[in-house]
């Protein structure tokens, strides 16, 4: 069947400016041809009229722990308290919190997740569910567990990560993870703000040189890619000079993190809608003082090394973290100085180069993947208007909600 998606701008990921009164044809789950009016598309099975709408590549989240996002219970929670609620009840619960949420995600364009780390590896059950075709949402890279030393990061109010102790432990785990199905390989390298102020400080550097480097290692020799959650300076550079592949996060970049990253084409995802929600969230109803310690130490000097990472050439991509959503992460790279369609571009054909999938998808080009969304208005006007969304195709369908429902057995 030949799905003629007509009369609509197409930003593509590709080219600076779009392409007006454009039509795509899509054949099963691929792109096939591209072309603009008075060229004619020639036939097709179906032909949805899209005047005055604009068509993307589908979006990434390029960071998310898919299972604790947009539960009404918890929306008003600060982090430490709603996130250790949802990874400390049971697994059959989390399992189906995170069904709910990528359909949500989904129905706001986002057609791929990278879920960066889940306890007991809930996030690895919802991509082969998902890849198995026993229930439909976006795709999913996971990590698994995430890599953490004796009570670092995502060890103390739940447990998100396998501790480990030394470059032999390291090793082992990475091991695990991929004989579990990681995609791709996290460590925690610092401290974080989840366990902030009684276990973790932000500044602290939690995995030694030689531990990164033995497991980036052990993840490269199995081709996998590796990122890490890293936010002081020390933790930055030491993840740099282990050969990581992302930063997350990246708090505090200096001159010398930015420089190698520039080198070796080092990725970098900010997630600073999540940060800056975590801090909201504590001022509005936790612990002033604390939201304003994250404010000072962490939002702030994020949106700096923001700021220098787009100077610098960085390939950056969008992830929200837990509290965050990908058109207020974009809306916020804007305010830290890129164009909006750089803010586009971390959501669809950086975050691609960031997962590996950019012979797949990311790009509106023949021979990709059918992962689009439409939405009523110009997102180069407004990134707002990417909340408009009208429809979001998945693999060549229409994803709405009677797809979503129509699960399989396995």
């Amino acid at each position: 069947m030949i799905t003629k998606l007509d009369h609509v701008t197409l930003i593509d990921g590709i080219h600076e400016t779009p392409l007006a009164d454009a039509w795509v044809l899509v054949e099963s789950d691929k792109i096939v041809r591209i072309g603009q009016y008075p060229e004619e598309a020639g036939p097709a099975d179906c032909t949805v009229d899209l005047r005055g709408c604009t068509l993307l590549p589908g979006l990434f989240n390029l960071h998310v722990h898919i299972q604790r996002r947009h539960l009404a219970a918890r929306q008003q929670q600060v982090f430490r308290v709603g996130a250790a609620a949802v990874e400390n009840a049971p697994d059959t619960y989390r399992i189906v919190w995170a069904m709910k949420n990528a359909w949500r995600e989904l129905f706001a364009g986002v057609t791929t997740l990278r879920d960066c780390a889940s306890k007991n590896r809930v996030n690895n059950a919802l991509r082969d569910m998902t890849r198995a075709g026993i229930v439909k949402g976006p795709d999913v890279l996971s990590c698994g567990f995430g890599i953490a030393a004796t009570g670092g990061h995502e060890t103390h109010r739940y447990q998100g990560a396998v501790e480990v102790d030394g470059p032999d432990e390291v090793r082992k785990a990475v091991r695990m993870e991929i004989k579990q199905g990681a995609d791709f390989i996290k460590f925690m390298a610092s401290g974080g703000i989840g366990g902030m102020p009684e276990h973790e400080d932000p500044s602290w550097a939690e995995m030694g040189l030689d531990e990164l480097r033995a497991g980036i290692e052990e993840a490269h020799d199995r081709n996998k890619r590796t990122t890490v959650h890293a936010m002081g300076e020390r933790s930055i550079l030491r993840a740099l000079e282990a050969g990581v592949d992302c930063i997350e996060h990246g708090v505090n970049l200096n001159e010398e993190a930015l420089a190698i990253m520039k080198e070796r084409h080092v990725f970098y995802v900010p997630t600073l809608s999540g940060i800056t929600a975590v801090a909201d969230r504590e001022l509005r109803s936790g612990s002033r003082e604390l939201g304003e310690l994250i404010q000072r130490r962490v939002v702030e000097p994020l949106k700096q090394s923001i700021q220098l990472a787009a100077s610098h050439g960085i390939t950056i991509g969008c992830g929200t973290d837990t509290f965050g959503d990908v058109v207020t992460e974009m809306q916020l790279f804007h305010a830290c100085g890129l164009t909006n369609m750089a803010c586009i571009l971390t959501a669809t054909a950086n975050a691609a180069r960031i997962c590996g999938l950019e012979e797949c998808c990311g790009t509106v080009e023949p021979g990709k993947r059918a992962d689009l969304i439409i939405v009523e208005k110009d997102p180069l006007e407004d990134l707002e208007h990417l909340r408009l969304v009208r429809k979001v195709m998945k693999r060549g369908v229409f994803a709405d909600l009677d797809w979503a429902v129509q699960l399989q057995s396995s």
